[in-house]
């Protein structure tokens, strides 16, 4: 018989029936909340938990270094002088702001999160972008032709390599929607002065949503400017100066000879570093030039010539004796013993 005709003829039924119905449609709305609301939480618990298991790593790295001593390769008392130059592509921003901002905040960073680093600003602030050759890489070559004589070990290139805005689709069936966001990306590169080679080249990026009106609004004013995308480098730049550190803390400090005569030589660091009267040095020769298929040039260690004893020292020289007759000349370099 027609279910149609049943309901018609009898009252009761069709009341139980609508009142299945009912329940049937409120159940399935309650689902809906209920999964709408899973899902906004378990996006918002996967970006909280990133964003601290990013600080977690860094605190403990951090920490660790403080405790076995950050620079173990070089020595616990003796720090790597370093030169911050920041550039930017020039396609990413409408303003110039990031190269100040990035010497300026950096160099505080690593005051703080990595004590046995140096900041040299002079360099730095003179050098405003590294010379490079005609493929666009960097010289490091020439980057440590400036470097040894100026007593430096490393050159640190950050580059704001990309900023832009996006837009990308969000969620799925009825909770589809268009999420709006700015990107930045940075690209941090460490040069090494005794080679010309990099002891690092990463790249760090972080994203920041903002609404749909805001959006609209960058998108007509065309390239961002630096003091929107400021905000995200305050939560890049601590994971970069512990990737930093972590890094030269496995770099042996390297001096490098400025001057010999006879059985004496004299380095372009001093007390500022950590060296002192009565420290003994290893003294390698100059080692000889060698170049890729690309045009890059790297410098080798030379043959070791003997040991010497630091006899003076002032702040950015120090002056050491051999202990026995040995043939140095500038463009040497000399390592703790």
């Amino acid at each position: 018989m027609d279910s149609s005709l049943i309901i018609h003829s009898n009252p009761t039924v069709a009341k139980i029936m609508t009142h299945q119905l009912i329940r049937s449609r409120r159940g399935h709305s309650v689902w809906f909340v209920v999964l709408a609301l899973w899902s906004v939480m378990f996006y918002t618990a996967c970006t909280t938990i990133k964003d601290t298991a990013k600080v977690t790593v860094r605190t403990v790295s951090d920490t660790s270094r403080k405790v076995t001593g950050a620079f173990g390769a070089a020595g616990a008392d003796i720090r790597h002088q370093i030169a911050l130059i920041g550039i930017e592509d020039q396609s990413a921003t409408s303003s110039s702001g990031f190269p100040v901002y990035f010497q300026k905040s950096f160099a505080e960073l690593l005051k703080t999160s990595c004590p046995e680093c140096i900041v040299e600003t002079a360099v730095g602030r003179i050098l405003k972008s590294p010379p490079r050759l005609a493929s666009g890489q960097i010289d490091g070559y020439a980057l440590a032709a400036i470097g040894r004589p100026n007593g430096l070990n490393f050159f640190v290139v950050g580059t704001l390599s990309d900023a832009r805005l996006m837009d990308e689709k969000t969620g799925f069936w009825l909770w589809k929607d268009t999420r709006y966001k700015i990107r930045a990306v940075l690209r941090m590169e460490a040069i090494d002065s005794a080679t010309g080679t990099k002891a690092m080249d990463e790249t760090f990026s972080e994203e920041e949503i903002i609404d749909e009106l805001r959006y609209q609004q960058l998108q007509s004013a065309g390239p961002l400017s630096f003091g929107e995308i400021e905000p995200i480098f305050s939560r890049l730049l601590p994971e970069a100066a512990s990737r930093l550190c972590a890094t030269l803390g496995r770099q042996p400090w390297q001096g490098f000879i400025v001057a010999a005569d006879g059985g004496r030589i004299t380095i372009s660091a001093g007390s500022a570093v950590g060296l002192s009267v009565g420290r003994t040095l290893e003294v390698f020769g100059s080692g000889r030039v060698v170049e890729s298929k690309d045009g890059l040039r790297f410098l080798q260690l030379g043959d070791r010539l003997g040991e010497a004893r630091i006899s003076a020292v002032s702040s950015d020289r120090a002056e050491a004796a051999f202990s026995l007759p040995a043939d140095a000349r500038p463009g040497g370099t000399v390592r703790l013993k």
